[in-house]
């Protein structure tokens, strides 16, 4: 059978139809702005509709249910508050205003920190950490590399299964020190390895989880600027293994 041929209305249905299915450019500003509006929208609607239905109903709820909701929005409020944080710390690293304040601190307190924070946040999974080799003392930016450090860690927690560990090692040689995150989540695909620091790419695999692209740009830069380096490796459905290394003293 023969089609007739489209006459003015269907070309213009059908020039709309192409318009609205064309891709649009990777990395595009409308792409970048959509997916930063759409991450920060998710933990905010949690806010507002766990916050509406305690103030509607909270005097009529058992204490265990107002708990459990005042639990949810605290988690959602430090996703936002981690959203926005990398945002606006990636936004200083692009423009070069990113400056280092160097202290002496501790990389194991940090680190023990921001794995029982992590936890809490990605369901209370656990992470087994091997770091009592580490120094007590590291010359750096506590505050950045407690960034860099939550950055990977919050990663390997939110690609992994609940069953599974992370586990976060230390290591030391003369000038350097090593922390190695180590998961057995969804791996990275081989394809997308080369790209998986750039800023707002993310891997084809990832898509059913919230995120923004932005974490690994940052932690690799916050890294850098140390003198140090962040390397990846990974095997799709196998998991991904981050080592960060950073000189002992500054140069």
């Amino acid at each position: 059978m023969t089609l007739p041929e489209p006459g003015p209305p269907q070309k213009k249905t059908l020039k709309r139809a192409k318009l609205l299915t064309r891709p649009t450019k990777p990395g595009s500003s409308l792409d970048r702005m959509t997916l930063l509006a759409h991450q920060l929208k998710a933990p905010l609607s949690v806010i507002s509709a766990l916050a509406q239905s305690l103030a509607r109903r909270g005097h009529r709820m058992p204490s265990d249910d107002v708990r459990e909701r005042a639990k949810k929005i605290w988690l959602a409020s430090r996703r936002l508050d981690e959203l926005i944080g990398t945002i606006m710390n990636f936004t200083r690293a692009n423009a070069g205003g990113i400056v280092l304040h160097r202290t002496l601190f501790d990389i194991k307190a940090v680190l023990h920190r921001i794995s029982r924070e992590h936890e809490q946040l990605s369901g209370f999974r656990r992470c087994k950490l091997d770091i009592d080799v580490l120094p007590d003392r590291l010359s750096g930016d506590a505050v950045l590399i407690e960034q860099a450090l939550g950055i990977v860690l919050a990663n390997a927690l939110r690609y992994s299964p609940e069953d599974r560990h992370v586990v976060v090692t230390g290591s030391v040689c003369e000038k350097a020190i090593a922390v190695t995150i180590a998961d057995e989540g969804i791996g990275i695909p081989a394809s997308d390895l080369p790209f998986i620091s750039q800023p707002f790419f993310r891997a084809a695999n990832t898509k059913h989880v919230p995120g923004t692209g932005l974490g690994l740009s940052l932690a690799r830069h916050i890294v850098s600027l140390h003198s140090g380096k962040l390397l990846i490796e990974s095997e799709e459905g196998r998991g991904t293994v981050v080592r960060i290394k950073l000189p002992r003293e500054p140069d």
